[in-house]
């Protein structure tokens, strides 16, 4: 995994509703078993790998199989198709591990294959789309802000509300 505090531009070209990164920062929590501490990190794609299989490759993440776990990760994107199955798979092989997913915005949501592949990951993880407080969570816990607070930019709340509606259509279509 990677070093500890993203800079702060890093986070806002990346998690911006309507940002478009080169760059994808995967920030993320564990909490294994009833302990009431949480493992805060980040990793990032490293091409061609996606940041969420970089996650899923990681032997930090495999050091517990039997211990149930709690994952939380933020994302600028929800996963695309390919990335969604090798997410299912991870989950299935592990069925102490809950995994919740919120996502800045839904990566390509006219692609078919990413629609299956969120329609069939949300039977196994929970996926959303962020909310402000979860964009100042990040802020907080994740960004080496230098005392900056974090602002909602014009158009942020009419943004979040399009991604949501289209990630509901998705995993929701009837």
């Amino acid at each position: 995994m990677q070093g500890w505090k993203l800079e702060a531009e890093e986070f806002l070209s990346n998690f911006g509703p309507s940002e478009h990164p080169e760059v994808t920062y995967l920030l993320y929590e564990i909490q294994w078993g009833r302990s009431r501490r949480t493992w805060k990190n980040w990793c990032r794609n490293i091409h061609p790998e996606h940041a969420e299989i970089i996650f899923l490759e990681d032997e930090e993440v495999h050091d517990r199989p039997d211990i149930p776990c709690n994952i939380t990760w933020f994302v600028p994107w929800t996963p695309c198709g390919a990335c969604a199955y090798e997410i299912i798979a991870f989950l299935e092989e592990r069925p102490n591990v809950n995994l919740e997913i919120l996502a800045a915005q839904v990566y390509k949501p006219y692609d078919h294959r990413n629609r299956k592949g969120l329609r069939d990951l949300a039977d196994e993880a929970q996926i959303s789309i962020m909310e402000f407080s979860d964009y100042q969570y990040c802020w907080e816990k994740f960004v080496d802000h230098q005392g900056m607070n974090l602002r909602a930019g014009r158009g942020f709340s009419n943004q979040r509300r399009i991604d949501s509606r289209q990630l509901d259509s998705i995993i929701n279509p009837f």
